[in-house]
This record gives structure tokens, sequence and C-alpha cells, in this order.
């Protein structure tokens, strides 16, 4: 394979990789490597093909490098004091747009309150200013919706933003614990600027996102009332007010992409059904097929510049992608003879093809982009998601299936460390649930596990019932069983895994984030002489407590599927609460929360510390300015230090 611009090549050479690595410098277990960020985690190419943004992270900070791919010039978007940018894109030649997350406190009718508050910014790529868009609204914690980038006006976007209207209340903002009128509002956004332009649609009818044409005019209404659950979508036109199609979606409802290029049905995808094709003219829901392939558990792949649906995405053991534009067709079927990984997505590209975006990777390994230049033929490497030194491998993963103790086929990534086969001694095992719970793990390259399997470990992670990759019947096996039968099906890895020779005939250890976190607290107390010991990062800890804390109706009732109902007795919620169950919590215990967590808030944390300090097998560390999501690579250094001491302490390799 031949490498495109050579001085390309250099320049993301330059900015993002640290010194090389040798063979001799790779030691197992080493932290450096395994918590850097992603060397590269976002790509896009600007209309004309002309220049190139990378999410990067030359400073151990998510950042973005900018090319221009005539030139040869370089640049770099630095994270501005405790931002973090999350993603971007190009609206035209002129402008990029990236999205910043700070964590702030926020006026709302409890009082100051902190969030994590998400905001679109434009940058100039000529002058190089930027200007955050609509930052006018500093009480509105998401106002970063771009629904449209208006194709025929290079300077603007569309955005919608959620509102308490004029005269509705005295503070600007839709947080609160209560049911309160608000409008959503859609506007066309100056790019130079970040002001409003122009009111392209407003309403007080419970509507929640507008669905807008290339050229921003409103075409439907989404509605939804949060307190009965109706959902429908209408036509913007005043004369025209029936509903589409609607339902009953008390817990979780439809998510409306967008409408296809002829603008003959919306794209809809329905939490009991998935992805549909719906026709405007009479409501019928009809499922996406191509070549007989049933596609209702991908996601439509949208081109911006001609808003038609050109193909679905979806995950299976890795992303995977199908195209029905027949240019983006060819190409990937020309790809599969060249790229050798088994896994290859098209992330971005150039209206007229020139230019394209490719992420590339096999199981377990970290992801490579490239970009594919058509004008000259060549593709060539852009980065590596993690740098690797010469000789280094990672561990091993793979897939299997185990059965549950009530016989329900319960599938999970295994990940063994490198060099390890089949056949040889058996491991320590760590498990290591997901969070969400509605979510799951698949193939691809996770630094965390790649760590502890590099140490020396099997770490299993469990896609529990409950999980999504498996259809809604699966989904709905979890429901109820938030803290009882989902745990079980984790704890039923371990046997599963000794039986097959794979894990020591020993207690293992459980490590998760998130729900994982408190998935990895139950399953001591579920299992408690089986555990030899518990790292949980971020963990729920009290999750009617947290239910109460703030959440709206909608998250009440989804919630709930889970759970349990809030007002269930005493007795069954306190036996799904580590902070009510301590007493079982007899094994090495290591608790760690970032004091910037806004998705599980620092008092699930504090609840647990609170019962439980001073107790000698307990170690609590508060992480300073870490975020739910660790995307600083000091706060993944903390957590793999504190952690991977804390297992070869407790879970000896040797």
């Amino acid at each position: 394979m031949r490498s495109f611009f050579g001085a390309i090549s250099m320049a993301a050479a330059a900015l993002l990789a640290p010194a090389s690595l040798s063979a001799t410098a790779f030691a197992q277990g080493d932290i450096d490597t395994y918590s850097a960020l992603p060397r590269i985690w976002d790509a896009a190419v600007s209309p004309d093909g002309s220049m190139l943004a990378t999410g990067c992270s030359p400073r151990g900070l998510r950042e973005i490098c900018l090319y221009n791919l005539e030139t040869g010039e370089q640049s770099v978007i630095p994270q501005q004091g405790e931002s973090r940018i999350t993603g971007l894109y190009f609206p035209s030649n002129t402008y990029l747009v990236f999205w910043i997350q700070t964590f702030e406190e926020v006026g709302t009718i409890n009082g100051l309150e902190e969030f994590t508050v998400s905001r679109a910014v434009s940058y100039h790529l000529e002058s190089g200013e930027a200007a955050v868009l609509l930052g006018g609204y500093g009480n509105i914690v998401n106002n970063d919706r771009i629904i449209s980038s208006l194709t025929n006006d290079p300077d603007r976007v569309a955005m919608e933003l959620s509102r308490v209207p004029d005269g509705g209340n005295d503070i600007p903002s839709r947080i609160s614990r209560n049911r309160r009128s608000f409008e959503t509002v859609a506007y066309s956004v100056d790019l130079d600027n970040g002001r409003v332009d122009d009111v392209l649609a407003t309403s007080q009818a419970s509507v929640i996102h507008y669905v807008l044409d290339a050229e921003g005019e409103p075409v439907f209404e989404v509605r939804y009332d949060s307190g009965s659950g109706d959902w429908e979508v209408v036509s913007a036109d005043r004369r025209d007010r029936d509903a589409i199609i609607s339902g009953d979606y008390p817990a979780e409802r439809p998510y409306v992409y967008g409408m296809t290029g002829d603008q003959s049905a919306l794209v809809i995808d329905f939490p009991e059904t998935g992805l549909r094709r719906v026709d405007v003219e009479t409501g019928e829901a009809t499922p996406f097929e191509v070549d007989g392939q049933d596609l209702t558990e991908t996601a439509p792949i949208f081109d911006r510049f001609s808003q038609e649906v050109v193909g679905f995405g979806w995950v299976d053991d890795l992303p995977r992608q199908l195209f029905i534009e027949r240019n983006l067709n060819a190409l990937q079927g020309q790809l599969r003879d060249i790229l050798t990984e088994d896994s290859f997505v098209f992330v971005s590209w150039a209206q007229n093809f020139s230019k394209i975006v490719i992420e590339a990777q096999d199981v377990g390994q970290p992801a490579n982009f490239y970009l594919l230049d058509l004008t000259t033929g060549g593709l060539g490497l852009l980065d590596t998601e993690m740098q690797l030194a010469e000789g280094q491998i990672v561990g091993s993963r793979r897939y299997l299936r185990y059965e549950a103790s009530d016989g329900l086929e319960i599938g999970a990534w295994l990940t063994t460390p490198p060099g390890w086969a089949e056949g040889d001694d058996p491991l320590p095992l760590i498990i290591q649930p997901h969070g969400g719970p509605q979510a799951r793990d698949v193939g691809t390259f996770h630094w965390r596990t790649s760590y502890y399997a590099s140490l020396g470990y099997a770490v299993l992670q469990p896609n529990f019932r409950g999980s999504t990759g498996r259809g809604r019947d699966y989904i709905e096996a979890g429901h109820g069983g938030f803290g009882t039968r989902m745990i079980d099906d984790i704890t039923d890895g371990a046997d599963y895994l000794r039986e097959a020779g794979i894990a020591r005939q020993q207690p293992y250890c459980v490590m998760g984030g998130s729900y994982g976190g408190y998935a990895a607290l139950m399953a001591a107390i579920r299992d408690t002489g089986d555990v030899a010991c518990v790292i949980s990062f971020a963990g729920v800890t009290n999750p009617f407590g947290m239910l109460a804390s703030g959440y709206n109706e909608i998250g009440v009732r989804y919630w709930e599927q889970y759970m349990g109902s809030r007002f269930s007795d005493d007795a069954y919620q306190a036996s799904i609460t580590p902070t009510a169950q301590t007493a079982s919590l007899t094994m090495p215990l290591l608790v760690l929360h970032g004091n910037a967590d806004t998705t599980v808030p620092l008092d699930q944390f504090e609840g647990l510390r609170r019962v439980m300090e001073g107790q000698p097998n307990v170690r609590f560390v508060l992480m300073d300015g870490a975020n739910h999501y660790l995307d600083r690579q000091s706060d993944r250094e903390t957590l793999l230090r504190e952690s991977g001491n804390f297992l070869l302490e407790h879970l000896p390799v040797q």
C-alpha cells in the first residue's frame, strides 16, 4: 500500500506521535501505553476535500489537528481550559464546527446545580477565530443541537433549542425536577459570530424536534407529552395537523433521524421494532431491506450534502456498513481487496467522493485511520488509535457463549494475555461488566481490558440480559433484574470459565464503571464467597436514591423498567442497594469517582463512603477534575495505577 501525500503523513506523525517506542521500552502492564488517549479518535473532510480535521491527543487531552491537504500546512485547535472536545464536522469549506463539554454550575428553579454543559463552536478556517453557537443562552445545558447544515447557505446552520418561553419563568431553563411548559425553537445561526440570524420555527405544543428540508424549511414536528407518553409526528403545515404516525411511549420514545432524499418517507427508529421507513402520506411503517437483508437493527447513513440515505451501519463484533449509493458501494467493494483489516467503515467524505476517511480494525486491535485520495489513487495511513512499541502485541480477544443458571444463553467477550493459548495454565480472572445497562461490549479494542490482560489476567465482559445487540426480547429480559438476575448472569461466567480450564479454581475479582461499578458491588453482595476483590469506578450505590434526585417523568419510567417501582417495598429496595448491604462487602474494595461526574452524581460515591469509611478493607479515591468518561490521560493513568496495584495485591498473577 503506497502512502498518499508524504508531507501530510510526516505532519501527522510529528503532531500526534510521541517519541518512538522500542521493543525494550515496553514492559508488561505499561501504564503509559494503555492510558494514552487515542492518537486519533475522529476525522472529517471538508466538502471540497481541501481540508482534513482529526480528533487527536498530542498533549494527553482531546484536541483537533487540522491539515491543509493542498499546501501541507498544519495546526492544532487546543483544549481550552477544562472544556472537553467531543466531536467535529465541516458544515462548509469556510468553517469547522466542533462540540465541547464543560462542568458548570447552572441556575435552575431549584437553585444552582452542577451539570455537564454541551456547546457547539464554529471555527473560521482562515482567520482562526471561534464563536460559541447560541452562546447567549447561558442557562441551557444542551444548546448544541445542529439539525441541518443548510446546504444552500455555507455561512449558517440550523439549530434547535428547548427553553421556557418568555414570561413562562424567570429562569430560562428547562432544568427542573418539575414539569413546566417549554417551547422548542429552530434557529438559523450565523457561523461567524454564533448569533441567531432568523427564527425558522417555534411552537409551545409539546414539540421536541423539527424535521427540516435542505433549505431549512420546517416539514414535520415531533411532539411528545412526557406525562402521558403520547408521541406523534405531524406536518409543520398549520393547515394539516393530523398525525402521520403516533403511539404510546411512556419510557422510551422513537428517534426520528430525518427524511429520505425524495421526502417521501421519514426514517425512524422505534423502541419495539427498530429502524423503519414511514410513508408520509399513509403513515405505513415498513422495514428497510437491501437484497433481502433486514436492516431493522441498523442506523441510517445520510450524505450530508444530498441528505439522501446512502447506506446503513451496525455493529456485530465490529462496526459494519452497507452502502446503497453506487459510488460508495463500488469503493467499498474495491477496498475489501486492499485493506487487510476485518472491518472498515467510511467516516467522512468530500462532496464529490474524491477524498474519504476510513477507520479499519481487527478484533481486539487498535483501529487504523486511512485517507483515500481518488485524485491521486493513493491510500495512506493517517494514524493509529494506540502507539505500540516495535514487537509489542496486545492480548487476544474472542467471543464466547455460556449458559446462565436459569438456562438463558449469555454472550461475552474474553481477553487473555499476549501469547497465552488454550491449554496453557489457567489464569486469574477479572469479570468486567459494562455500563448502561442498555448497552453492550463488542470486539473493538478496549484500553482498560487490554491493560489488565497485559498484567496476566483473563478478563471476561458479559453481555448480560438487558444488553443491546440481540433484539428487543433480550433487552426486556433484563427488566426487573437490575440488581438480581442481571447480576447472576455476570457471576455465572466465572463458573463457565473455570469449568473450561481458562480461569483458575479460585475466587475472581469484579471491576466495572457506571452501571458496571454497581454490578461489581452487587456481584460481591450476591456471590460473596466467590469474589476476591471489587473495583467500582463511578458506580451507582443507591439506585432508588438516584432515581429520586432529578430524573424527569420519562427518565423515571425508563429506569423503573429495570429496577422496579420506586414505590416497591423497603425490603426489596434494600436488597438491590449496595449502601444497605455493606455487611456483605467484606472483601478488599476499591471505589473511585470523579468530582466532575454529572452522569452518576458524586453523592453516590459519598453515600457509600459515609457508611464504610474507616473499614480496613476499603480504599476510596476521589479523582479531581475527572468526569464520567475519563477523557484526560491523567485520569486514565490514575485509574490504571490504582486498580492495577490493587489487583496484583489481592489477586496475584504468580
